[in-house]
């Protein structure tokens, strides 16, 4: 068309729109959760507010437990609390376990790789190789613990069955530990898509989702919370394992969320 009337854009009614309750833990997630508006994830369901990090993690224990995804939110930890300091716990190599403390405000923050299948092109030591429901029967836990758990990128190349078994295993782990401590706070976060042309008939995200699913499934009798990683990377069409620091942010806004 050469020529347009006039067009005339107007609100469909009167009605002010509700304003959606503050994201907290044990919400019921839509499907989709959520999407990103001038690069900031935006859940449906509930309202995400912006957290001073140093203030809401004091006095809180935070143990991030899994692949390097979850590792990515250590080093994020780091990098945006300058008072933070790295402990060296005499480990060896890329995956060693992570520990970060800030004695003034009584911080601790905690990284630890989960068990095999663990697929690296880096050298580490197995010595410090333990499962993750060992690490979570470890953890005694209380008001002031987070427990954060992240698996599959490592079991995507290997019949479900084994993630199956593992992730019943955790949820069996998370169970004594919310037995023992009701008061512990449990958060999974799921996958982040990947390469989509990296080794994909073993690493696609194929493989992720129908991990995802099962994830999703088997932890929703639980007193835990998730941090849906995967539908915020599809968001963001990083379609990157690691995706940069902004995506993490917004994982990590999450988190902060539901502490404080």
């Amino acid at each position: 068309m050469e020529k347009f009337n006039t067009i005339s854009v107007s609100k469909c009614n009167k009605e002010t729109v509700a304003m959606k309750e503050k994201c907290k833990l044990g919400m019921t997630a839509t499907i989709p959760s959520g999407y990103v508006w001038r690069n900031t994830w935006n859940p449906v369901s509930c309202s995400l507010a912006t957290v001073e990090m140093k203030k809401c993690l004091r006095g809180k224990f935070i143990y991030l437990m899994g692949d390097s995804t979850i590792r990515q939110w250590m080093e994020y930890f780091k990098a945006s609390i300058n008072t933070l300091k790295s402990v060296d716990l005499h480990e060896s190599g890329k995956l060693q376990h992570q520990l970060a403390v800030d004695l003034d405000r009584n911080i601790n923050i905690r990284w630890q790789k989960h068990c095999y299948p663990l697929i690296a092109s880096m050298t580490y030591s197995v010595k410090e190789i333990e499962y993750l429901t060992r690490a979570i029967d470890r953890t005694g836990g209380e008001k002031n613990t987070i427990v954060v758990i992240s698996l599959g990128q490592h079991f995507r190349p290997f019949p479900i069955d084994v993630f199956i078994r593992r992730a019943l295993n955790v949820h069996k782990a998370i169970q004594r530990l919310l037995l023992r401590s009701p008061d512990t706070m449990v958060i999974i976060k799921t996958e982040n898509i990947r390469e989509m042309y990296n080794d994909a008939e073993r690493f696609s995200d194929f493989h992720g989702y129908i991990q995802y699913l099962i994830i999703k499934d088997i932890f929703q009798d639980l007193s835990v919370s998730i941090v849906d990683a995967w539908d915020i990377t599809i968001a963001y069409g990083t379609n990157n394992v690691h995706p940069p620091q902004h995506v993490v942010r917004n994982q990590i806004n999450i988190l902060l969320n539901y502490i404080c």
